[in-house]
């Protein structure tokens, strides 16, 4: 009589297992994820999905630069900008899910998990590590130098709005609790661990670099692009009280006539005005060289009368005719009869012109554009 041995299905309760990076051509879907994290589409990449990988990235990066480019061109359309930024990063997060499926459904593997619990993956605590600091530590089941991470980020989280010489703590701290968590990681004793080395590496300096760029950014856009509020009706209606605008500074600006100039006081207004005030923003009439004059509420420049769309109403006073000094300016508020200008105080000094007025971002109903056509 042949002899049957009994072949049971059932599995016994499995430990927690710390999965080794795999040797085999198999692709791992947190590995997927961390890629895409630096920009949609290159987890499914990686993967293998190249049409998939370049579809997301076509289309977030589409909405990066349309949303950029609404928002801060003078003719830009601010709120569709704002809704671009929006929906690139509900398109990151999906992108994020995307990338863990398309991998996570080509392979049968019992050690798979979608969050891994039972197996757990190296490159899930890499993931966490990027989300906070400490966290993929914790993950690891070490949980003292994990708190000293997750404290020291949410630490200098807050004193780097303070204190812009501690802008490099946080990327940094990111950097080492990324690599960290992936090199130590429990592993069983394998030597194709150390291989996966040379990609954590790489992305360790990427997230670093991108963390400066990242926290610099605002630092950046404040050196090309400043953002004032009108507290007056000196340049009504052109701009209200209560208009938030764009301002372009540079130092090679040369301002050119109908453009409207933020400026800090020269010497004779600070002597002139009781309630001097950090910033003025007035309209550009006349430039160097040029002759200047008003009379019955027209302004002529070297004798021939100026044109003006922009006035709430004209001006109840007369100039004689000047001729502008060099590197100075003639400016005037669009609201004439209330307004503290060159009128009053004389010409405007080249070198204490801020920048150029250039576009009216809030509030959404008052969005438009400050340069003349």
């Amino acid at each position: 009589m042949t002899k049957i041995t009994k072949i049971s299905l059932k599995q016994p309760n499995q430990p927690v297992v710390y999965s080794p990076v795999r040797e085999n051509p198999y692709k791992d879907p947190w590995l997927a994820v961390n890629l895409s994290m630096f920009f949609p589409g290159l987890g499914q990449v990686y993967g293998g999905k190249w049409g998939r990988g370049l579809i997301w990235i076509s289309i977030e990066l589409s909405l990066i630069i349309y949303g950029l480019i609404a928002i801060f061109s003078p003719k830009g359309n601010l709120l569709s900008g704002l809704i671009c930024l929006l929906v690139s990063l509900g398109i990151y997060l999906i992108n994020l899910l995307d990338a863990h499926l398309c991998i996570y459904y080509q392979y049968q593997d019992q050690k798979l998990e979608k969050i891994p619990r039972k197996h757990k993956n190296p490159w899930f605590a890499v993931f966490v590590s990027r989300v906070l600091p400490g966290l993929g530590q914790l993950y690891n089941q070490q949980s003292v130098i994990g708190l000293i991470l997750l404290s020291a980020s949410l630490i200098f989280l807050k004193l780097e709005s303070f204190y812009s010489s501690l802008l490099v703590i946080p990327p940094t701290l990111a950097a080492i609790a990324t690599y960290h968590a992936y090199i130590a990681f429990p592993y069983p004793k394998k030597k194709y661990h150390f291989s996966y080395r040379s990609i954590v590496a790489i992305m360790v300096g990427i997230i670093f670099g991108w963390g400066l760029i990242y926290n610099y950014i605002p630092q950046w856009i404040d050196q090309k692009i400043e953002l004032f509020i009108i507290p007056s009706n000196s340049m009504e209606p052109t701009l209200q009280i209560g208009d938030r605008f764009f301002v372009s500074e540079s130092q090679t600006y040369r301002p050119q006539r109908g453009d409207i100039v933020v400026f800090s006081p020269s010497e004779t207004i600070k002597e002139l005005d009781p309630e001097v005030a950090e910033f003025y923003v007035k309209r550009v009439i006349g430039k160097p060289w040029e002759k200047v004059q008003i009379n019955n509420g027209i302004v002529y420049i070297n004798d021939q009368p100026l044109k003006e769309t922009y006035l709430a109403e004209t001006a109840n006073y007369q100039l004689d005719p000047v001729i502008i000094p060099p590197n100075h300016y003639f400016v005037l508020g669009d609201n004439r009869n209330n307004s503290f200008d060159s009128h009053v105080w004389g010409f405007l000094p080249r070198e204490v012109i801020f920048g150029q007025g250039y576009k009216i971002y809030w509030p959404i109903n008052r969005v438009r554009s400050l340069i003349s056509d």
